[in-house]
Formats: C-alpha cells, structure tokens, sequence
C-alpha cells in the first residue's frame, strides 16, 4: 500500500511539473524601452506566441522579416508576439560572432531593434534565463504558441528554413489560424539554430578569450614590391589593409578594434594586414602586443607606400590612420581615414560573406 501511494505521490508530481512547464510562462525582463515587461502586459490578448531569438543566430535573422509579419497577423486578431533574447552575451565564443555585425547584449539588441525597425517588444533575459529555462529550451530561434488559458498549443519553429519569408509555409503561423478557426491540437516541430549561450558556458567563452589574447605577436619588414604582391593575390577573400603609425590619434582604439574583428571572422577567411610606417619595430610592437593584434602585421618605409595611396580618400588631409576594404574577388570597396567603426565594418564583411541574410546593410556606409 505504502508503494502505491509513493508511486501515486510521483506521477501527481510529474503530471504538475509537466503541466506548468506547458504554461505560460513568468516573465519579468526588460524591454527595449527600459520598462519591465511582465504578463500584466499580455492581459486582454487572445493567443500570446513568446519567441526566442539571438542577435547573433543567423537562422534568428532568417526568419525577422516573417517575425515582424507575423506581428502585424496577431495584432489584427487581438493577439502579441513578444520576442526574447536568452543568451548570456559573455558566453559567446568570439568565432560564433562571425554571421552578426552585433552580440546580444542590452545595448546590441537596441541597435538591433532600431536598425532592424522591429515591431514587437524584445525583452532581454540574457543573465537570469527564466524564460527559456522554463520552455526547456535550448535553441535559437524557437517558438511557442498559448491560448487564451495561456496553455501551450505550438512548440517548435517559425517556418521552413529554405523559404523563411513565405508565411503560407509557417508552421507557426499556420497553428495561430487553425487555432483561430477553434482548432487547438498540440503539435510540436523540430528546431535548427543556435545553441542557447547560459551562465554554464561562460568559463568556456573566457578560456578561448585567454588563449586567443596569448597568441603571438609578430611584425616584419617589407617593401613597395611585396605590398603589392598582397594587394594583388592577398584580396580573393574580404580583406583590409590599414596603414598606420604608433603617433595616429586614434591608435589604440583601432587597433583595438581590428583584434576584435580579426579574431571573430578570420576563420571565415577574412584578411588583414596591418602596415606600419616610418616606426622603429619596438613601438610597432609595443601597439600591437597591447592590442593583442595577431593579424599579418609588417613595418616598410613611409617612401615604399606608393600602391595604397591611390586608395586615400578624395579631400583628405592625412594618409594615416587609412583603412582599405576589398571585398570578395579582389573588389575594392571602400577606404576610410581615422577612427574606425567597428560595427560598420562588421556590417560590410556580413554583407560580403552572406549577401542573403543581410541583404539592407550594404546601404550603411562610412
């Protein structure tokens, strides 16, 4: 008798955990707009769907122009979509950046939504994860579907992969229509995407951080002729050529900058050369190793640049700092004088390694 009630005891047990984790779930996070977004935000609409979504998912961007229209769909029907971002931004490796010109912090996800022109809120849950712990969840993007007792009647993803953008082929979309015309069957699909980024990972993140900032540093010497060997038969993938000195205003942050961006997208094969000019090895050195530069660094004489300035923008009055961005196929593209975006230039090597995903970002210039 005792191992019935044990075993009745369970099964109760496992039928409230099941029951709850197919519930609406608590949310108290913060909007774009700085305001906490709890459920009393969601009272009075009929069907309520709760999207997980990554700045940096490139299956996530696929699918934000079918976010924005499903938005509308529901909006017209008394219904909310609300979009939530559940990695923590420390967890990311910085390889996996490579598909993004931005991370999923607090403040990338406002660049994001303003950019973007997204029409949903985008609540951060990036440190506690309530969310999509609660849904169990571990994938980018995901989506879940809850009727108006907020029970859960969707659970899986937006649409089909190779036609993001055709609604008729939404499996989510499809779920809200027949749910309207009172047919509220479970169904559940498979998800593709990204691995949800939790507090668990961030000492993974940190490590390879660690032993990228411990690569070695090295610069060499070279002259006019082997400049433009590299700027012949060094530009098949994106790549940058960026002319400096140790005395350049903006030194440090560029240089900076560029280890950020060299350490995220050369795996993809991105290329850059740094070149310094008219500086003893020492200093040259000395910035680069303090910036963590591990890029194809060299040194040649102010005399033997001859092959970049053709580069310098038109009305300048310096040569340095210069950057010079060649995209696929040896294609100049642009070149810039002083501090540099990092963004921007995200932006333009997301626009050369995939046209597709980021089809609007070649319209944002220096």
């Amino acid at each position: 008798m005792k191992k019935i009630i044990i075993l009745f005891y369970a099964l109760i047990m496992n039928a409230c955990i099941f029951a709850f984790g197919n519930d609406l779930p608590p949310i108290s996070l913060k909007n774009i707009d700085n305001n906490i977004y709890t459920k009393d935000n969601l009272i009075g609409s009929d069907y309520v769907c709760i999207i997980l979504y990554s700045n940096h998912c490139k299956i996530s961007q696929k699918f934000e122009y079918a976010i924005k229209e499903i938005t509308k769909k529901f909006k017209s029907k008394n219904s909310k979509v609300v979009v939530v971002s559940p990695n923590n931004e420390d967890a990311i490796i910085p390889d996996e950046l490579a598909y993004s010109d931005l991370s999923d912090g607090f403040e990338d996800m406002k660049i994001r939504y303003f950019s973007n022109k997204f029409n949903f809120p985008y609540l951060y849950d990036g440190k506690s994860q309530t969310v999509s712990n609660y849904l169990k969840s571990k994938t980018t993007p995901h989506a879940f579907l809850f009727n108006k007792q907020r029970k859960l009647i969707y659970n899986g993803r937006i649409g089909d992969y190779n036609d993001p953008d055709n609604l008729k082929k939404s499996d989510l979309y499809k779920s809200f229509l027949n749910a309207l015309d009172g047919n509220e069957e479970y169904k559940k699909t498979k998800v593709h995407g990204t691995s949800i980024k939790t507090n668990k990972d961030i000492k993974l993140a940190e490590n390879v951080k660690r032993r990228y900032s411990e690569e070695k540093v090295t610069i060499r010497e070279i002259d006019k002729q082997t400049l433009e060997f590299f700027l012949e038969y060094g530009t098949v993938n994106p790549t940058v050529f960026y002319l400096w000195t140790p005395n350049d205003a903006n030194c440090r942050q560029n240089l900076l900058a560029l280890s950020e961006i060299f350490k995220i997208f050369r795996k993809r094969g991105f290329k850059l050369y740094t070149i310094c000019v008219d500086a003893s090895e020492k200093d040259a050195l000395i910035c680069l190793e303090n910036a963590q530069l591990s890029s194809a660094n060299f040194r040649m004489r102010g005399s033997e640049i001859i092959a970049l300035t053709e580069y310098i923008p038109q009305n300048a009055m310096k040569i340095s700092p210069l950057m010079v961005f060649f995209g696929k196929n040896k294609i100049f593209k642009h070149s810039h004088i002083g501090r540099l975006s990092k963004q921007k230039i995200k932006k333009h090597l997301i626009n050369e390694f995939d046209y597709n995903i980021s089809k609007d970002l070649h319209k944002d210039n220096y």
